[in-house]
């Protein structure tokens, strides 16, 4: 896929994140969570236990969305792989 078709994708999978975050709070709470085309393909309390489980599935780890749901507001600054 194009680079520039592959932005397109992860930014709708951040919009699609964004759009039921509130859905996502309920249903996964304190755990990560990966879209990939708009859909949620893991979750997991530990990013480690969670990118492990997108790598079994053969995901392009980074075109992966990954974030965190929390009610909280905690800044995270993560390593780049």
């Amino acid at each position: 896929m194009p680079v520039q078709e592959e932005l397109e994708r992860y930014r709708e999978d951040a919009l699609y994140f964004e759009q039921h975050r509130q859905e996502w709070l309920q249903r996964y709470p304190e755990r990560w969570i990966a879209v990939y085309n708009q859909a949620v393909v893991a979750t997991a309390r530990r990013l480690p236990q969670l990118l492990e489980r997108i790598e079994k599935q053969g995901l392009p780890r980074a075109q992966v969305f990954i974030e965190h749901v929390s009610a909280r507001e905690d800044l995270l600054i993560l390593p780049v792989p």
